[in-house]
């Protein structure tokens, strides 16, 4: 008999399921996922609740607006006082006179 012996093996030499592809996604992560995705769409439908609500106060205030515009205008009646030009602004004294002394600094 000869002694052959085998090569030992090391840890390259183990088989794992490492390499291995399944096209089918295990029933856990498949419901897991589904009920990430339902949590996500339950957010979502939340924010879309307040950003209606929001949306309603804000046409209610312009709403508001627009009847006490609505009010004003009417309480006039044509009695607004009548427009006049604009006039033009007067200079500022500030830097109309030189002054006798330069500028200086002390320390």
């Amino acid at each position: 008999m000869s002694a052959h012996r085998r090569p030992s093996r090391g840890l390259a030499d183990l088989r794992t399921l490492t390499g291995r592809s399944d096209t089918q996604i295990p029933a856990h992560k498949a419901y897991l996922r589904i009920s990430f995705l339902e949590l996500e769409r339950a957010r979502r439908m939340q924010e879309i609740r307040t950003a209606r609500s929001r949306f309603d106060i804000i046409e209610g205030r312009f709403r508001e607006i627009d009847a006490e515009i609505a009010g004003i205008l009417g309480g006039l009646n044509g009695s607004s006082p009548p427009a006049r030009p604009v006039e033009k602004p007067r200079k500022s004294a500030v830097g109309l006179h030189p002054t006798k002394r330069s500028f200086q600094f002390s320390y």
